[in-house]
């Protein structure tokens, strides 16, 4: 039976070349904004389906979640790799623009994920990567919507995962790397070296990590070493300076 696997943001540089790389062993699910660009990869890969969606408006990502519901009894893969980036300084963005990262980067996966883990659970089986960045641990100036968004994703992902520990759901975190696409044209790296990252992650056995983050073939730590702080009893070793 062929596998499902959910693959947003898929007319961009990785989502295409991630369709064309899984066309050949799952059945692919490709969610793109354009339709035009859709159709061209459906002409291209005419074995997969597609779904026009704006994952900009969380109204648009309940009704797509509530199709593919419908259609599908278990959608085991998923990937969320559609982004935006505004590069924009916090007194430059507005409002909108804000919560148009938010919106896309970060709600659209939450609303996804919460529309297959149910058959995920039922199945106990299920594997998501979230497509991220090592912008919310770097911080640049002048990409705060971006990096804020894709730190909410890296908490959603995190928290997700440990709500799932008891069952066969890994949900991970990666990072594809400084490749070409829409958000980076001028990037040194072709997408297809992120493609060894994805085959570990959607073939992660049971003992397989989760809630954890990858980038080309490395694990890299998601938080600081905290060891000898008790958040709950509100002190920290002596290792940690206090400063009042």
């Amino acid at each position: 039976m062929m596998r499902h696997v959910l693959v947003t943001g898929a007319t961009g540089g990785v989502g295409s070349t991630l369709c064309r790389y899984l066309a050949e062993t799952y059945q692919v699910l490709a969610v793109g904004r354009q339709p035009r660009r859709l159709d061209e990869l459906h002409e291209m890969l005419p074995e997969i389906s597609t779904y026009c969606c704006d994952l900009g408006s969380s109204d648009d990502v309940s009704r797509l979640v509530d199709m593919l519901r419908s259609e599908y009894d278990h959608i085991p893969y998923v990937v969320n790799n559609a982004g935006v980036n505004v590069p924009r300084s916090l007194d430059d963005m507005s409002h909108h623009e804000l919560v148009s990262s938010l919106s896309v980067n970060a709600i659209a996966p939450f609303l996804i994920m919460q529309g297959v883990l149910p058959a995920m659970r039922r199945e106990n089986f299920g594997r998501i990567i979230n497509i991220t960045s090592g912008a919310p641990m770097n911080c640049f100036a002048g990409f705060s919507a971006y990096s804020a968004s894709k730190g909410a994703l890296n908490a959603l992902t995190v928290t997700a995962a440990r709500e799932h520990e008891d069952y066969d759901i890994k949900i991970n975190l990666m990072s594809p790397g400084p490749v070409r696409s829409g958000m980076a044209p001028a990037a040194s790296m072709d997408p297809d070296v992120c493609l060894p990252t994805f085959d570990y992650l959607l073939n992660l056995d049971e003992t397989g990590p989760s809630g954890r983050f990858f980038w080309l073939g490395h694990e890299l730590p998601l938080f600081p070493d905290l060891e000898g702080v008790d958040w709950l009893h509100g002190t920290a070793s002596a290792e940690f300076p206090r400063i009042v």
